[in-house]
């Protein structure tokens, strides 16, 4: 366990873009906090004319919910960059720089490589997400009860238990979610990883969108197109909402607060596709590690 532990450090300690990019994101919102650049979307700017002091105080509560829980949406977008990225080039970069002949002199196992990989892709960056989500959701409730304190409004609103404990919690759960929803995409780019020769990008775009622009041309459908884009951008719709108010901006407002997240993700968890989709994961991942263990890393 120890052995596997260390080789979980190593990935992190040789891609500082794991720990980095949550820290810029941090560092532009705490920007945007100390400049009073800071807006709830929707909710107008942080002054006495926002919107937010005109709903009833339950709505007000979602609807900061709903705030907090976009920036831990953000967050997870910048996240997930990351890990697209790492995963891709994983077992890539060892071929690449012929280091992969160094780790298969030591007495490891292609499995727990693979593995480690896989759970610091999976498992580790979305909780640096989660974390990185936590934190800007304490400095965007800070910077915002500060300005609608000089603006002459309590801003105590900003702290309510059930605003701030709720969105932490859907932080928790879309990093659960993600690391569920996107095992299978994880374990997909990791074989491309270990497979191309050149190009590991080409190799794992190219398969899904030739599959695609064939059976657009010959069965004039789009069922795989479909697949790939629920499978990728699935998890970034439970803030949306299929019926928006038009001009007016406290609508939206109430329209955003009565979205059930809990609801959604509910449906998320009881899908067939998540579960379907970790099995493939599994076997995404067997085949990555008969890829890395008899692939002639020589020529």
């Amino acid at each position: 366990m120890s052995r596997f532990i260390w080789l979980i450090r190593r990935e992190i300690w040789e891609h500082k873009a794991i720990w980095v990019a949550p820290l810029i994101v941090l560092g532009c919102l705490l920007l945007a906090v100390l400049t009073g650049n800071v807006h709830l979307g929707p909710i107008g700017a942080m002054d006495a004319s926002t919107a937010l002091g005109t709903l009833p105080p339950d709505k007000q509560v979602k609807l900061l919910l709903v705030v907090y829980a976009g920036l831990a949406l953000v967050v997870d977008m910048v996240m997930g960059i990351i890990a697209f990225f790492y995963a891709l080039d994983s077992l890539y970069a060892d071929r690449r720089d012929r280091s992969v002949l160094f780790w298969k002199s030591l007495p490891l196992s292609d499995a727990e490589t693979v593995l480690s990989k896989f759970v610091v892709a999976a498992v580790v960056i979305p909780l640096v997400a989660m974390i990185g989500a936590v934190l800007a959701q304490l400095l965007v409730a800070g910077g915002g009860s500060a300005m609608l304190a000089m603006a002459g409004v309590s801003g105590g609103i900003m702290w309510q238990p059930e605003a701030l404990v709720g969105g932490g919690a859907v932080a928790v759960l879309w990093c659960i979610t993600a690391m569920f929803w996107y095992a299978p995409v994880i374990a997909y780019l990791m074989l491309a990883s270990a497979w191309a020769p050149k190009g590991p990008f080409l190799w794992a775009i190219l398969p899904p969108v030739a599959v695609s622009v064939l059976e657009l041309v010959l069965l004039r459908t789009t069922y795989v197109e479909g697949f790939f884009t629920d499978r990728l951008f699935g998890l970034y719709r439970l803030l949306g909402s299929e019926e928006r108010a038009g001009a007016d901006g406290a609508s939206d407002a109430i329209r955003l607060s009565e979205i059930d997240l809990a609801s959604s993700l509910g449906d998320f968890y009881s899908s067939p596709e998540l579960w379907l989709g970790l099995v493939a994961a599994g076997l995404l991942l067997a085949a990555t590690m008969w890829v890395r263990r008899y692939r002639d890393e020589t020529t």
